[in-house]
């Protein structure tokens, strides 16, 4: 942590280990659609860490307008959160590294290309509302990661300079975003292999395996 100003967490899978509740809802809206359903292998190689609607271009295989983006992603996250709901829990150690982090002055972003609902959503079954300085949701960019955007947005509204900021991520597109933006990250073994995350500066089971030395 020497020299860092800021800690900036991803949230899916990162936060709160809810990858398999999105692959799940993306087979229940397959289903509706009567689409082909996306098995765990396909998603991870190609969806995750991706933004909605680059998955729902990939998915229909089509050119779909604005308006129906956000239909098929207003419909797929409301999936999610109905089946996620009763089994929101934060991923281990999570809650007191925030503390830490915050009784050391370190300032806390919450960077995530999920929708704003869903932000809502985890942070309010976290109780973590009011914790972050400054949050980015998908709505806020124009390029999903691995392009670094989402978090050098992230570093200007904090106001610190990239190389000075600490990255938490669980997906390759995100430690690679991370990484192409100046920052240092720790990748989360949640949903991706040592292998997979082997641009990140420091791989990690869980936030409990951080050493917190006051």
């Amino acid at each position: 942590m020497n020299g860092t100003k800021a800690a900036i967490f991803d949230m899916d899978g990162t936060m709160v280990d809810d990858m398999a509740f999105h692959e799940k809802s993306y087979v229940v809206f397959c289903q509706r659609h009567n689409l082909k359903e996306v098995g765990s292998k396909e998603y991870k190689e190609k969806y995750s860490g991706k933004r909605n609607d680059e998955i729902f271009q990939g998915l229909l295989n089509k050119k779909l307008s604005q308006e129906q983006i956000e239909e098929f992603i207003e419909e797929k996250e409301q999936i999610y959160r109905d089946i996620y709901s009763p089994y929101v829990e934060e991923v281990e150690g999570l809650l007191d590294l925030v503390k830490f982090l915050r009784e050391d002055n370190v300032n806390l972003a919450l960077a995530t290309t999920a929708p704003r609902k869903n932000k809502d959503f985890v942070l309010k079954k976290l109780r973590l509302e009011k914790v972050f300085d400054v949050v980015v949701v998908g709505e806020e960019v124009k390029k999903g990661k691995p392009d670094p955007e989402i978090y050098l947005i992230t570093a200007e509204k904090l106001n610190i300079e990239p190389e000075k900021c600490l990255v938490f991520e669980d997906s390759p597109p995100g430690v690679e975003s991370a990484k192409r933006a100046g920052m240092k990250v720790i990748g989360i073994l949640t949903t991706h292999s040592k292998e997979e995350l082997q641009k990140a500066d420091l791989v990690i089971n869980n936030f409990s395996e951080l050493k917190l030395i006051d």
